[in-house]
């Protein structure tokens, strides 16, 4: 599949590579100027993979209606990992899913035994939140159970990495026993809104602001009008032109929600907003404070260059060469990260990772180590540094170095160590032996005339 980040261009697309390099929590110390009201935030810079701004990221908050998007990306792979055809395969409102959506003011308009093609299903589910379409779906990819459609959507968060999210049911439903309900966090919920947004059949439908379902055994025309993203509506008052896709959850009495991604001037950003309080402006709040946080982002953010390829930042001392003693290292590549306006690039600080020193020979452009720089006692990179010349090894002096270094290796202190004990011993041994010899008379002075009278 495609990917939904367009390509970035001029700088962006020069220092992505680079970028990459910064942890993803680098930037997660700055806020916006106000408050928001959602108990759990996470925005993130989607080319950088930097988080901007977080609030309770692995807080877990009811999903509500945002569950549908897993729905719908357990949906399309199913379809596509068995060759099923979205618009020939179809899917029936039967009684039972009617009356689990009996009073639901989320549906479609779908009507009982109606067959609706998983395509129309997806639609109705995306665009207007449709309960009905939703258990649909979940009955036919469940194999009439959606129990085991929860398993699968499960399954799927599990397979994305997410590590604190579960589903009870395909839409998301609120129950007063939380066993019975379906909860994400901000990050995972996050790592859910990617996929869904890289996947192309999803991301069309997403965008797309009507679609006429019909016909069908029923209707000639079914019409799905766009419900879950007011936010791309110019008709709404809450139209923010930088947004590309988006879903809420915005149910009478319950938290609302909202997942979103916005682009502009080469820069793309992802947001997700849970836990936001329920009342009679839930909707108006998980709108206003997506456009004002995407707006913070866009104003307060670029990408800059830190550090130029080839820059002499640091010398490094050589060994066992007549040549030179010190060998001067250069930035292997550019870096370029996101990062506030306002910081002053004099304000980064420089680590060095390298060895005491390099030994000869050596050949120009080989990684002696690395420079990390820091922001506010935060990590936001780090760029390796390279030698700038080949440098000869003398023999006298490598020969030398091997004694050198075999003189503090273990075994040699060991093996002198020994040598050390044994005379020491032996010499002891031997100052005993004679002792003893002189004890047993063996040992007199010699007198020359003792023979002679003998």
């Amino acid at each position: 599949m495609k990917s939904f980040f367009r390509p970035l261009r001029g700088l962006l697309a020069l220092g992505l590579a680079a970028a990459m390099l910064a942890p993803a929590a680098a930037l997660a110390a700055y806020t916006p100027s106000f408050e928001p009201t959602a108990q759990g935030a996470y925005l993130i810079n989607v080319d950088t993979n930097q988080v901007i701004y977080e609030k309770n990221p692995d807080q877990q908050y009811e999903t509500g209606y945002l569950a549908k998007l897993m729905t719908a990306l357990v949906t399309v792979d199913y379809m596509e990992e068995n060759g099923l055809s979205l618009d020939d395969e179809t899917a029936s409102l039967s009684l039972y899913i009617q009356n689990l959506v009996y009073g639901s003011a989320n549906l479609g308009g779908i009507l009982q035994g109606e067959e609706v093609s998983i395509r129309g299903l997806l639609y109705s589910m995306l665009l207007q939140s449709a309960n009905e379409a939703t258990l649909m779906l979940g009955d036919y990819v469940g194999d009439g159970s959606l129990g085991h459609f929860a398993d699968m959507m499960n399954d799927k968060a599990a397979q994305l990495g997410c590590t604190a999210t579960s589903f009870a049911d395909p839409a998301g439903f609120h129950d007063d026993d939380p066993a019975e309900s379906s909860w994400t966090t901000p990050r995972d919920m996050a790592i859910i809104f990617q996929a869904v947004m890289e996947n192309d059949i999803l991301r069309e439908m997403l965008q797309t602001r009507s679609y006429d379902i019909g016909p069908t055994n029923i209707h000639d025309t079914l019409n799905q009008f766009s419900y879950t993203n007011a936010m791309m509506s110019t008709s709404s008052e809450y139209y923010y032109a930088p947004v590309e896709g988006g879903f809420i959850s915005a149910v009478s009495g319950e938290e609302g929600a909202v997942v979103s991604m916005a682009s502009s001037q080469g820069y793309n950003y992802l947001l997700v907003l849970l836990g936001i309080p329920a009342g009679e402006n839930t909707r108006d709040t998980l709108y206003r404070e997506t456009t004002q946080l995407y707006q913070w982002a866009f104003d307060s953010f670029s990408v800059r260059t830190v550090m130029q390829k080839g820059e002499i930042m640091e010398e490094i001392p050589v060994r066992y060469s007549f040549e030179t003693d010190y060998m001067p290292l250069e930035t292997a590549e550019d870096f370029m990260t996101l990062m506030p306006n306002e910081v002053d690039l004099t304000s980064i600080q420089y680590q060095y990772d390298l060895p005491e020193a390099i030994a000869a020979p050596v050949d120009k452009g080989v990684q002696a180590g690395w420079l990390r720089l820091y922001l506010a006692d935060e990590e936001i990179g780090a760029v390796p540094l390279m030698t700038t010349r080949r440098v000869e090894a003398s023999q006298i002096l490598t020969a030398l170095g091997w004694v050198q270094a075999a003189v503090h290796t273990f075994w040699f202190k060991f093996v002198v160590l020994f040598v050390i004990t044994f005379i020491v011993l032996y010499s002891a041994l031997l100052v005993q032996i004679n002792k003893r010899k002189r004890r047993s008379g063996k040992f007199s002075r010699y007198n020359p005339n003792r023979e002679r009278y003998l």
